[in-house]
């Protein structure tokens, strides 16, 4: 562990302590205003992240933000690493909840943080439990929320994007919301190529494609709707590729 990650790691670990009466507020506040709840708790999420990004000496450069709808939509990104949800949560304008492994719910505060913004946990061995969180990410969208899945269902090991799992895009389907893909890259160097729990400085660029929704897909189309969003994402990646080129050369 290096020194930048120790300090991530006490900032999350403060974090989650001195925010246990916020977090029993905004529970209460669900009650009767879940959408102020789910406001306030993506303040509170994005300057914590903002921090932690900060720490890490983590630069971020967006593209495509006019992309992004007024109405809740369905962000898709290729996933590299954990910082992909950082940098997300902290670009997104109204923050979003993520599809996220159901492991997490296991972890005190951080879980609670979680239900609060909308996030879903995703049981990967039970089909059923799959089925219902589809379901309920089609009703968070109905709602107004925002929602963020990484459909490779892991993290990449060597950059390149995986193969989408179907029915990853099943919600935006149900709720007929837009599907704005996200292409992330950068992250990687930052944590998961450093060997050990190590973190070092880096920059990071999202960019935000053109939103779709499903209904306004050819026939042909709405039978490779995963593969029609990875090659969007592609696209964008690998005109991320071809800028960092171009700046190499002019150094």
């Amino acid at each position: 562990m290096n020194l930048r990650a120790f300090f991530v790691l006490f900032y999350v670990v403060n974090f989650i302590i001195v925010t246990t009466p916020e977090r029993k507020r905004l529970r209460k506040l669900a009650e009767t205003d879940p959408a102020e709840s789910s406001r306030i708790a993506h303040l509170q999420v994005k300057k914590a992240f903002r921090n932690m990004l900060r720490i890490a000496g983590v630069k971020i450069e967006v593209s495509g933000l006019d992309n992004i709808p007024d109405e809740s939509c369905l962000y898709v990104g290729n996933h590299n690493s954990y910082v992909d949800i950082l940098v997300s949560e902290v670009v997104i304008p109204t923050g979003a909840g993520f599809v996220s492994k159901d492991s997490l719910q296991k972890i005190p505060g951080l879980s609670s943080w979680m239900y609060l913004i909308h996030c879903l946990f995703l049981n990967r061995t039970d089909v059923r439990e799959g089925l219902k969180m589809i379901t309920t990410g089609a009703e968070y969208l109905k709602e107004g929320y925002s929602m963020f899945i990484f459909p490779e269902g892991t993290r990449s090991r060597d950059g390149h994007i995986g193969e989408f799992k179907g029915g990853s895009l099943k919600m935006a389907q149900k709720a007929g919301a837009p599907i704005v893909p996200v292409a992330i890259s950068g992250t990687s160097s930052i944590f998961e190529k450093n060997g050990g729990f190590r973190i070092k400085p880096g920059n990071v660029r999202v960019a935000f494609g053109t939103p779709f929704k499903f209904s306004e897909l050819t026939k042909e189309q709405k039978k490779t709707i995963s593969e029609h969003t990875r090659a969007a994402i592609q696209e964008m990646l690998d005109r991320h590729t071809e800028s960092i080129q171009e700046e190499q050369k002019e150094l």
